[in-house]
C-alpha cells in the first residue's frame, strides 16, 4: 500500500539584531515567495518551484499519498511573534489531526527561527508535533544551509537533509533527498543511526558562498559521503545573526550503523573547522568599492557591488544609504541600485508620475546608528505594480510582488544613478527586478544589489567582477561588531 504522508512547511530566518519583528501578516504576505497557502492549493502552488517541498512532491507523489497541510514563509526580520508562531503551528497540528491515519510526516523548515518566547522555533515545532503523534511516527525534515541546529532537534527528527549550495540552487533536490530517507524509515521501521557535531567557530554569511574556496571544497567532501553504510551527510553553516545558544555551523550524518555515522561525522567536522578558519571574507568600504568598479570598467563591462550588510534576505531593512551616497558622489555614469525599501518615496513617485522631479529624503528610516536618509532630487523614470516572474535559477517561475515600485534617477555632474524603490522589502536575487522596469543590468557599468550571496546565481555570470561592500546595515558580516549574550560559552 502507498504510505500516507502529511506535508507542511513553516520557514523563517530570524535576525535577532534587526529592529523590526515578524508578525502573522508577514507570513500571509510571504515576502518573495507565495503567501500562506493551505490544503490542496499547496500541491498546485509549489509544483515545479525550487523549494524543498516541491522536490519532495515530485519524488514522493508516484509512490505515496500526500496530505498537504500548509506552507508559509516570511521575509527575514527580528523575532517571530508569539501569536504568529502559535497560530501557524496550531494549523499544522490541526492538519495532522484531521489527516487521519498517517505513515509519516515531512516538514519543510528553515532551522534559524527564533520567536518571542522560543530561542529555537524549530525545536518547539517538533516538540509539539511529537507530543501529538508520539515517538513512533517517522518524521523527516529539510533545512536551510543557514540552519542553527541543536542536539535536541536532531533527537526529535528521524531524518534530516540540508541544502548544499549558497546561493540555494538545490532546495528542491534537498526535499527529494528527504523523501528518500523517510521512505527508508517507513519501509524498514527503523530509524537510521545518526551522528551530530557542532563547530565552535561562527562564519559570517559573506564568507559562506559554496561556489569557490575552502567552502566549496568542504561541500565537495560532503557530496562524497555516500554509499556503503552511509545514507546521508549534510553540513549547515549556520546563521550567525541569531543570538541563541546553538548558533553556528553543524553537521548531521545518517548511516546504517553507529560506527559509520560517527566516523564520517568526525572526518567532516575536521573539514568544516578548516573551511571556517580559512574562508575568505574580503570586504571593501563603499568609496573604495566604487573606485575599484570604475577602474575595472574603464574599457567596458559591468561590475556588481554587493551591499552585503543591508540584505533583507538576512533580516536587514534594505533601506540604508551608504553605498548609494558613494555612487552619487563618484559622479559615475550608468549605475543601478536595487532594491531600496522606502514606501513613502515609492508612493510619492506614483503620485507625481513619470517625468516628474521630486525632492526626497530617501531611505535611512531604521538606522543603524549613524545612518540617515539620503536627501536628493530625483527624476521619476518608470513606475510599476512590482509584479514580475523570476527567470533566474534560484527563484525560477516564482511570481514575485514587491509592491508599488518606482525607478528613480539621480544626476550629479556627469553621473547617472538609477534606483529601484519598492513598498515591500525584497532581496535583489533576480535580474527581472530591473528588467520589468525596462532595464538590462548588463548594459550598465555598475549594478549595486542589496544581497549577500544569493545574487551571484543570476548576476555574477554577466559581471566582470563582484565586489563585497561593507556599508552599515543589520545583516552584519564582520561578527566582531556584534555583542552576543546567549551564545554558548565555547562558540566564537
Amino acid at each position: 500500500m502507498r504510505p500516507r504522508i502529511a506535508i507542511a512547511g513553516f520557514q523563517h530566518e530570524t535576525n535577532t539584531f534587526a529592529p523590526v519583528a515578524t508578525g502573522f501578516a508577514d507570513f500571509e504576505d510571504g515576502g518573495g515567495w507565495p503567501g500562506l497557502t493551505r490544503g490542496a492549493d499547496v500541491l498546485t502552488t509549489f509544483r515545479g518551484l525550487n523549494i524543498p517541498l516541491s522536490g519532495f512532491l515530485s519524488a514522493a507523489e508516484p509512490k505515496a499519498e500526500l496530505v498537504p497541510i500548509l506552507w508559509t514563509s516570511a521575509e527575514p526580520a527580528a523575532q517571530v511573534s508569539r501569536d504568529a508562531f502559535d497560530r501557524i503551528t496550531g494549523m499544522i497540528l490541526d492538519g495532522i489531526t484531521a489527516a487521519g491515519p498517517l505513515d509519516g510526516i515531512y516538514l519543510d523548515l528553515h532551522g534559524a527561527m527564533v520567536t518571542e518566547n522560543h530561542d529555537d522555533g524549530e525545536v518547539e515545532i517538533l516538540r509539539r508535533v511529537r507530543a501529538l503523534v508520539g515517538t513512533g511516527m517517522p518524521i523527516a525534515v529539510s533545512l536551510d544551509l543557514h540552519a542553527n541546529i541543536s542536539p535536541e532537534f536532531v533527537g526529535l527528527a528521524d531524518a534530516i537533509t540540508i541544502y548544499r549550495t549558497y546561493p540555494h540552487l538545490d532546495m528542491d533536490a534537498t526535499g527529494a533527498r528527504a523523501w528518500s530517507l523517510l521512505k527508508q524509515v517507513i519501509e524498514t521501521g527503523k530509524r537510521p543511526a545518526t551522528a551530530f557535531r557542532q563547530s565552535d567557530h561562527l562564519l559570517p554569511l559573506s564568507a559562506q558562498c559554496t561556489e569557490f574556496g575552502p567552502v566549496a571544497a568542504l561541500y565537495h567532501a560532503v557530496a562524497e559521503c555516500s554509499g556503503g553504510t552511509l545514507l546521508s551527510a549534510d553540513v549547515a553553516l549556520g546563521f550567525p545573526l541569531a543570538d541563541i545558544p546553538d548558533a553556528g555551523p553543524s553537521l548531521v550524518v545518517h548511516a546504517e550503523d553507529t560506527a559509520s555515522a560517527e566516523a564520517c561525522a568526525d572526518e567532516l567536522l575536521a573539514k568544516l573547522d578548516e573551511a571556517v578558519a580559512t574562508a575568505d571574507n574580503a570586504l571593501l568600504g563603499p568609496r573604495e568599492a566604487v573606485s575599484q568598479a570604475l577602474a575595472l570598467t574603464q574599457n567596458g563591462g559591468c561590475v556588481v557591488l554587493a551591499d552585503v550588510q543591508d540584505n533583507s534576505g538576512a533580516g536587514a531593512m534594505s533601506d540604508t544609504t551608504g553605498l548609494l551616497a558613494a555612487l552619487v558622489e563618484s559622479e559615475a555614469d550608468r549605475c543601478l541600485l536595487g532594491t531600496l525599501w522606502d514606501p513613502e518615496a515609492a508612493n510619492l513617485a506614483h503620485s507625481a508620475g513619470v517625468g516628474a522631479t521630486i525632492d526626497l529624503s530617501l531611505g535611512g528610516n531604521h538606522g543603524p546608528d549613524g545612518v540617515g536618509p539620503f536627501r536628493c532630487s530625483a527624476a521619476v523614470v518608470a513606475l510599476s505594480d512590482g509584479l514580475f516572474t523570476c527567470t533566474g535559477e534560484m527563484q525560477r517561475d516564482v511570481l514575485t510582488d514587491i509592491g508599488r515600485t518606482a525607478l528613480l534617477r539621480i544626476s550629479n555632474g556627469g553621473g547617472d544613478v538609477r534606483i529601484v524603490v519598492s513598498t515591500r522589502r525584497h532581496q535583489t536575487i533576480d535580474q527581472e527586478l530591473f528588467r520589468h522596469l525596462g532595464l538590462e543590468p548588463a548594459d550598465h557599468r555598475i549594478v549595486a544589489v542589496k544581497s549577500t550571496v544569493h545574487f551571484r546565481a543570476d548576476f555574477a555570470p554577466m559581471a566582470k567582477a563582484v565586489l563585497m561592500v561593507e556599508a552599515p546595515g543589520y545583516s552584519t558580516c564582520r561578527l566582531s561588531n556584534l555583542t552576543y549574550r546567549k551564545l554558548r560559552a565555547n562558540a566564537r
